[in-house]
């Protein structure tokens, strides 16, 4: 199955220039330095103390400076992005997850237990269509959804509301169209048909889907800074059937999503 474009080049980063980071001001983000907290369960003892996101200019991430990690394994309990998100989105683990990709573009994160299987933050993804950008689709969860609908590469459910931790969200389930065509070369389309449809200006490649695959699509409008925003969750299973056992951990951990936003 085709999986997802590889890890933003470290080469292309270098040449976006750096720009402001959550305090207004270039910083080396080589660490997570949120404030933290403590969380009471729901039977009234203390969870181990968690970063708490600070405030972040409205230019972020476009205008953050580019970078990239590779975590690795995390520890159970509170995690602050280092790059995603002007490093400050907090997810709260209570499975063993691995993360490969933390950066200025994406942070990704995949199950120990099922590897194959992940979830995808993103901001401000955008359509394309023969490897560019479709212009003219507003960055809001109406403008991408009514794009993807008119899509004959995919095939989009009818969409439930739903949430990015406190965030309003419209979830849909995103398939591969009936009558797609192969968008990638077959050494990196190990099924029949491939579509390519999302982007970003700092990923090196676009995302994708194929053959019998279904991807969960979380699309929240928010704000922060003065200016609106994407934000885009993915419950990723690499096989279909993990759909229905993989989502509910998925959910778990969305539901953990801490970020300096407000519902646009």
């Amino acid at each position: 199955m085709l999986r997802v474009r590889s890890l933003v080049c470290v080469a292309t980063l270098t040449l976006l220039g750096a720009a402001c980071g959550s305090s207004g001001e270039t910083e080396d983000q080589s660490s997570s330095t949120g404030t933290s907290g403590t969380e009471t369960t729901v039977d009234g003892t203390t969870a181990s103390e968690v970063p708490t996101p600070d405030p972040i200019q409205g230019c972020v991430p476009s205008c953050n400076t580019p970078g990239i990690t590779e975590p690795g394994p995390l520890s159970e309990g509170g995690y602050e992005t280092q790059w995603f998100f002007g490093g400050e989105m907090v997810v709260t683990l209570e499975e063993q997850w691995s993360s490969h990709e933390d950066s200025t573009g994406e942070f990704a994160i995949a199950l120990d237990a099922t590897p194959e299987n992940g979830v995808f933050f993103w901001e401000d993804v955008y359509p394309i269509e023969d490897g560019m950008r479709v212009d003219g689709v507003p960055l809001t969860a109406a403008g991408l959804l009514d794009w993807l609908k008119s899509s004959s590469q995919v095939d989009v459910s009818s969409p439930i509301r739903g949430k990015i931790g406190d965030l309003p969200a419209t979830v849909v389930d995103v398939s591969l169209g009936p009558d797609a065509v192969n968008e990638e070369d077959n050494a990196y389309c190990r099924a029949r048909t491939c579509a390519l449809f999302l982007g970003f200006p700092q990923w090196d490649g676009p995302w994708g889907i194929a053959g019998r695959q279904v991807q969960r699509l979380y699309l929240s409008d928010v704000t922060y800074g003065g200016q609106d925003h994407l934000f885009v969750v993915v419950i990723y299973p690499d096989d279909p059937a993990d759909m229905k056992t993989f989502s509910g951990t998925a959910e778990r951990l969305i539901d953990t999503v801490r970020v300096p936003a407000t519902p646009a």
